[in-house]
């Protein structure tokens, strides 16, 4: 990922101080979204648009949730009937979310992307209340100021990408499957460098018998 922290010492060591590092907010979002369980409530979902919209715009999502919250005050003293709510307030949600995927698709649209006074206003409203959330999202929220300038670099450099997905994009199309998880060790690089030299020499040759030609020389039995 490109938040491990081995990447800034390669980068450095190879362009010096030459280089300017720009984080992928991609990679960043799905960091925001495994701070939170899968089977959460409507109040820590809105929470985690509220983080997932710092960079991007997810202001559709944010109201439909504040919608729900509020309905959720009329059924939040009966369990029974709060239980049965949240799985339909939930299943709304998701519908609804896949809904505004499946328009942007249909556009040729991306998620859009917030102007970096819009960033900063949404950021510094959560870091307001940063006391009053989980220990997860806290550590998240000082991660994302930490690193604050290396997420926005892109604003400041024309053409310069938020994310790097067309490099995943081309890695995904250019690789089979198990050659990208070859390639997750060292020891996997090193047998494809090897196998890459073989095959460019020539080593690689089909053999001159097939195998049931070769059985046929270690059987008595005839076919």
């Amino acid at each position: 990922m490109i938040f491990d922290k081995r990447y800034p010492d390669i980068l450095k060591e190879i362009f010096g101080d030459k280089l300017v590092h720009q984080y992928c907010l991609m990679h960043l979002n799905k960091l925001i979204v495994s701070d939170f369980p899968k089977n959460t409530t409507i109040e820590h979902e809105l929470l985690k648009y509220r983080l997932l919209n710092i960079f991007y715009n997810r202001e559709n999502e944010i109201k439909f949730l504040e919608e729900l919250l509020s309905e959720e005050l009329n059924v939040i003293n009966n369990k029974e009937k709060h239980q049965e709510w949240s799985k339909k307030a939930k299943k709304e949600f998701y519908q609804y979310r896949n809904e505004l995927k499946l328009e942007r698709r249909r556009k040729k649209e991306n998620l859009p992307l917030n102007s970096l006074e819009k960033a900063k206003y949404n950021f510094n409203e959560l870091m307001e209340n940063i006391r009053t959330y989980d220990e997860k999202v806290q550590k998240r929220l000082w991660m994302i100021n930490k690193h604050w300038l290396n997420l926005t670099l892109f604003y400041y450099l024309p053409g310069a990408p938020a994310t790097n997905n067309p490099i995943e994009s081309y890695y995904s199309k250019s690789l089979k499957t198990d050659n990208k998880k070859q390639f997750r060790t060292d020891k996997g690089i090193e047998n494809q460098i090897k196998f890459t030299q073989m095959r460019r020499l020539n080593l690689l040759k089909k053999p001159q018998k097939s195998f049931l030609e070769l059985f046929r020389l270690f059987t008595p039995f005839k076919f």
